[in-house]
């Protein structure tokens, strides 16, 4: 009898060592998680004037997030890109002088990898975290990921002011609650590709999240860059307004202001816009879409040089197909107007795929 209790004892034992080992090994699988990050946008295009037909890939991304703990996360990622640099050149005049060249291309292969995310993030509570390293630097997000069709199109920041998505410094995010919530990023303004230039000057930015209304979305962004030019010095600034509401899964609509101030560090050189735009459910796993943009800057400059628009004004709009989580297909039009004759039509053909 003693030894049968004694076999039963040791046998439920056992069950428990075991059980206890496999809700370990659970809870640490839960905690300790790691992932793929893949995410690729293709387009083919029709432009009529010059008739051309082309294929590019807006975007490559390849990588890995690892979660160390409930406090700790990493992620790391590549992005096709051109990040070649060409530079110094040395030259030679007719008398054989040589001189030494400056030159600031940046360009290199379309498809060459490049870092683009590399951080460390610190989840301090529910409330406050903070990441270091090559992070996002949460300008644009938010209407970004609004907008919904950024392998379409880039957002109005993006694509008119030319501002690098990440850069090399550490950002704060604070939740006061699901309502209210602000973020602040140090950096060097340089992007991801460069680290700081030999000016040593900083970039500071500064966004603020109130959500007053379920499915109703506000942000207010301030970022002031900071230039050590000896003649285009001034601190560019950039004051940006968002709203946008989502109705469930049928429709959604946004709209943005932005105002940057001594814009590439020209003094007392401005420009300002506005986009608007949203979505609508007409069948399942089918929706429209349309945006409007505007752009204007308040003197007469080359700004062709610096972004490749002039004044004028974006149509994009089309039809989205979603066949499954992760895949996008897009038949959209997309549109520019100014007051001369560089009017931009093309029809195009877009898909995304991400992991």
């Amino acid at each position: 009898m003693i030894k049968r209790l004694s076999l039963i004892l040791i046998i439920n034992a056992m069950i428990i060592l075991v059980l206890n080992a496999q809700n370990d090994s659970i809870q640490n699988n839960t905690i300790r998680k790691g992932s793929p990050v893949v995410q690729v946008f293709f387009t083919t295009y029709y432009n009529p004037q010059p008739e051309k037909i082309g294929f590019s890939i807006g975007r490559a991304h390849l990588g890995y997030q690892y979660r160390f703990d409930d406090h700790f996360f990493a992620k790391i990622v590549l992005d096709r890109g051109r990040p070649g640099r060409l530079g110094p050149i040395s030259v030679s005049d007719s008398l054989g002088n040589q001189y030494q060249v400056d030159n600031s291309f940046h360009e290199g292969s379309f498809y060459t990898m490049t870092l683009k995310f590399a951080f460390l993030e610190w989840k301090v509570n529910k409330k406050l975290k903070f990441q270091g390293g090559s992070i996002l630097q949460n300008h644009y997000i938010t209407q970004e990921r609004f907008w919904g069709y950024r392998f379409i199109a880039k957002t109005f920041i993006d694509r008119y002011y030319l501002i690098p998505s990440c850069d090399l410094g550490f950002i704060s995010f604070y939740k006061f609650n699901d309502r209210y919530g602000f973020d602040l990023a140090v950096t060097n303004g340089e992007g991801f590709r460069f680290d700081q230039d030999h000016f040593g000057k900083l970039k500071i930015a500064g966004g603020l999240n109130l959500n007053f209304i379920k499915g109703l979305q506000l942000r207010l962004y301030y970022h002031n860059m900071m230039s050590g030019d000896s003649i285009n010095n001034a601190n560019e600034q950039l004051f940006s307004l968002f709203t946008g509401y989502k109705h469930k899964k049928i429709f959604r609509i946004g709209f943005e202001f932005n105002y940057m101030k001594d814009f590439h560090h020209i003094v007392n050189f401005n420009t300002y816009g506005m986009s608007v735009y949203g979505s609508c459910m007409i069948f399942k796993k089918t929706e429209v879409f349309f945006r409007y943009d505007i752009l204007q800057y308040d003197k007469a400059i080359n700004t062709e040089s610096l972004n490749g628009y002039l004044n004028g004004n974006a149509i994009i709009t089309g039809i989205s197909y979603h066949p499954l989580k992760g895949v996008k297909v897009a038949l959209n039009y997309q549109g520019w107007y100014t007051s001369s004759s560089s009017d931009i039509n093309i029809l195009a053909l877009s898909f995304e795929y991400k992991i």
